[in-house]
């Protein structure tokens, strides 16, 4: 009787370590993918606001100038627009200088 007994208690103590298994596994796997979310949101945060920066600046310089910049070295050189160059791409098509420039934002691979 003592032998069936502590096999029962190994039994449940065995269920009670896979449970708490399965328990801290989830909880990794939860927090993985918190931590893949958070960081696809900041990605998208940044392209986002290098846009609208870009846009503000060339929107500025057309009511101090008149004219939308050429391109988006004169918004670098003279309305202190920064990004980094290394990780993101700026596409700025001006077609005329009085129709507001297209931008689009990349992240570089």
């Amino acid at each position: 009787m003592a032998i069936l007994l502590t096999v029962k208690n190994f039994i449940k103590a065995q269920k009670v370590i896979l449970r708490q298994f399965v328990i801290f596994i989830s909880f990794i796997a939860i927090l993985l993918l918190m931590a893949t979310y958070v960081g696809r949101t900041y990605k998208k945060q940044n392209l986002l606001i290098i846009r609208q920066s870009v846009q503000r600046a060339a929107v500025e310089c057309y009511s101090v100038e008149g004219i939308y910049p050429p391109d988006i070295s004169y918004l670098e050189e003279n309305y202190s627009v920064s990004y980094d160059k290394s990780r993101y791409f700026v596409h700025y098509d001006a077609f005329a200088s009085n129709v507001m420039p297209s931008v689009e934002v990349y992240e570089r691979k």
